[in-house]
């Protein structure tokens, strides 16, 4: 009985949370709704006002009957058509001719070589997901010492003679990218019992690297029991 008692009166003792702390909690929470929905809001509106929001004036005199509600739509779909008519020209050999003679004259100014070349070098690193398919599969290599791992990209096989013992020995082409900018890295010729399968897939790989790891599989690795006939066929099939 006695502990029973005790037992109540130790509930009796919590004390509830006031009305202060009560208020502090569901701003706190608000807050953590609010800032970065208003973040978001923030950098869109920074986007378009920067890019399509300056053809608002050219939409006004071209399409007159469009209802001021639209003029944003319409901007946008201007800017698309404008992008994707670039990107066509670029494709052309007057059009990379072009380019090339514009990227010449921008690489010659200090300070907007600087700009450009950091902007083109973050928008080839986003489109090297779409040449995920050129890699046939993920490993894990010791890198840069040994004990420590890093992701290698297999693009090919190789064969490797000793020069003093004239031993062949068949090797994977492995390049291991940087981070956050997978567009350069290093190459290496990694052996075969060296290179241990990631067990994720090239996207998943490719996500990681360019997040710095913020990104990740929860799981990365050859499996328990992973022979070395399953590793070799992993790697030739990705």
């Amino acid at each position: 009985m006695s502990q029973e008692k005790n037992k109540k009166k130790r509930k009796k003792k919590k004390k509830r949370p006031g009305l202060k702390a009560i208020l502090q909690h569901r701003i706190l929470s608000g807050l953590l709704v609010v800032v970065p929905l208003g973040l978001t809001v923030f950098i869109l509106r920074f986007l378009y006002d920067f890019t399509a929001g300056r053809l608002e004036p050219v939409t006004r005199v071209l399409f007159t009957k469009v209802p001021e509600y639209g003029i944003a739509f319409v901007s946008i779909l201007i800017l698309l058509a404008a992008t994707y008519g670039i990107g066509l020209i670029a494709h052309i050999v007057i059009g990379k001719k072009i380019i090339a003679l514009a990227e010449g004259l921008l690489s010659k100014i200090p300070f907007v070589k600087t700009v450009y070349g950091a902007s083109k070098q973050v928008v080839e690193s986003l489109s090297l997901q779409d040449d995920a398919n050129s890699f046939q599969s993920v490993v894990l290599v010791d890198f840069p010492c040994p004990g420590i791992k890093a992701f290698g990209f297999v693009t090919n096989t190789v064969v490797l003679r000793d020069t003093v013992s004239g031993e062949e020995k068949k090797h994977y082409r492995v390049f291991i990218p940087t981070t956050p900018n997978p567009t350069s890295g290093y190459l290496e010729f990694v052996p075969e019992d060296r290179a241990e399968n990631a067990g994720i897939s090239v996207e998943d790989a490719i996500t990681t690297v360019m997040s710095a790891g913020l990104i990740s599989p929860k799981m990365i690795g050859e499996p328990a029991g992973y022979s070395p006939e399953a590793r070799h066929e992993d790697m030739r099939h990705g």
